[in-house]
């Protein structure tokens, strides 16, 4: 019987040591995974800024370029204009007259291309566009359109010119 229970007291032992020690490795585990846990949040952060960042400075660097050829286009665009207006002196009187609202109103598209311009790179002079993953798509969608309307300009002073004053 002393046995048995010499035993029985053994593997109490046993088992009470063991548990004992898991429970700690359990524990400095567990702090271990919480200060990696808290490393990773920082670095997550930290990643998070430097694209940010990224994003604006690509942003910014395409802006200036659009900028730069949309002026361009839009006093190209002006300069052709004034040169059709010049042009269709020699026109008679009723092609003269549809010619100068045609003209108005290719100019007034373009008034208001001018000011779409201006008012976007307000917005970036001013911060009120905020960088994130979508601003990369929203600027690209503002060029395209933009890109579209100078276009639709460009044709119709084409066909202008083609179709009345030859």
């Amino acid at each position: 019987m002393k046995t048995k229970i010499l035993a029985l007291a053994v593997i109490v032992f046993m088992a009470g040591s063991t548990l004992i020690g898991c429970g700690q490795a359990t524990k400095q585990d567990a702090k271990s995974v919480k200060e990696d846990a808290k490393v990773l949040g920082n670095d997550l952060k930290k990643g998070a800024v430097d694209t940010s960042k990224d994003i604006k400075m690509t942003v910014n660097e395409n802006w200036k370029k659009f900028e730069n050829a949309s002026q361009s286009a839009i006093t190209a665009t002006d300069t052709q204009i004034k040169t059709l207006r010049t042009k269709m002196e020699s026109a008679g009187k009723a092609e003269k007259e549809k010619l100068t609202i045609a003209l108005n109103q290719l100019e007034q598209k373009n008034e208001a291309l001018k000011n779409k311009l201006a008012e976007r790179g307000k917005e970036f002079k001013d911060g009120v566009i905020s960088f994130n993953e979508t601003t990369m798509a929203n600027e690209q969608e503002f060029e395209r359109e933009f890109t579209h309307d100078m276009d639709e300009i460009g044709a119709a002073l084409k066909d202008l010119f083609k179709d009345n004053v030859d």
